[in-house]
């Protein structure tokens, strides 16, 4: 029984539980989630959540999962290049918003979500007439350059991390031996992550993908 000054607190389940974690990591980083903060953040003792999760390995394979929920996946009707192309700048937007999800995203095991979303590319790839080998390709390529473009624009947008990087090549690495790379560097500094990058190089890909 509950008294005036000892509320009754909400009951625990599983989405709450992946929730508060997801939270946690998106407001601290996942290296600070620990079951025992998410236990305290939620009002109940650690033991609580292994009601509602096996183990941490369960509670990261959630959280991922509960990530890949958000991303957007278009109807069926959509032609298949803006279904394709959909999906990956929404995976891409989801994936930096939720910073740390992107360095779990190929090591856990994916749940319901995330192989829906796997899913929905293959299908839009298959829907071009591609061969399979051609369809098979074409989901590494896009869901590389989503993983791979959201890491190091997230690496690329602190600031300290860029200048840092930046201010050592142009200090050790002789510009007249490498002039291209230094004139890369000064892009970066200048700004190199214009909005529309990730989606110049999707186009790229999906170009060279449609007359395969």
């Amino acid at each position: 029984m509950t008294t005036e000054t000892e509320p009754a607190r909400r009951p625990l389940n599983r989405s709450r539980v992946v929730q508060a974690a997801v939270a946690i990591a998106d407001r601290e980083g996942v290296d600070a989630l620990t079951m025992r903060k998410l236990a305290g953040e939620l009002g109940y003792e650690v033991m609580s959540l292994y009601n509602h999760v096996a183990n941490k390995d369960d509670l990261l394979d959630a959280m991922v999962d509960a990530v890949a929920a958000e991303i957007d996946i278009p109807s069926a009707d959509n032609p298949w290049k803006t279904a394709v192309r959909s999906i990956a700048m929404s995976a891409h937007d989801v994936l930096l918003r939720h910073s740390w999800a992107s360095a779990l995203w190929s090591s856990r095991w994916p749940g319901p979500a995330r192989l829906r979303h796997m899913e929905s590319i293959l299908v839009a790839l298959e829907r071009a007439g591609l061969p399979a080998g051609a369809v098979d390709m074409g989901f590494h390529a896009i869901t590389m350059h989503v993983q791979g473009f959201t890491l190091q624009k997230l690496s690329f947008g602190l600031a300290a991390n860029l200048d840092e990087s930046a201010a050592r090549f142009l200090r050790e690495v002789p510009a007249d031996d490498y002039p291209r790379l230094t004139g890369h560097v000064h892009y970066h500094l200048a700004g190199s992550s214009q909005p529309g990058a990730f989606g110049f190089v999707l186009d790229l890909i999906l170009d060279g993908l449609a007359p395969a």
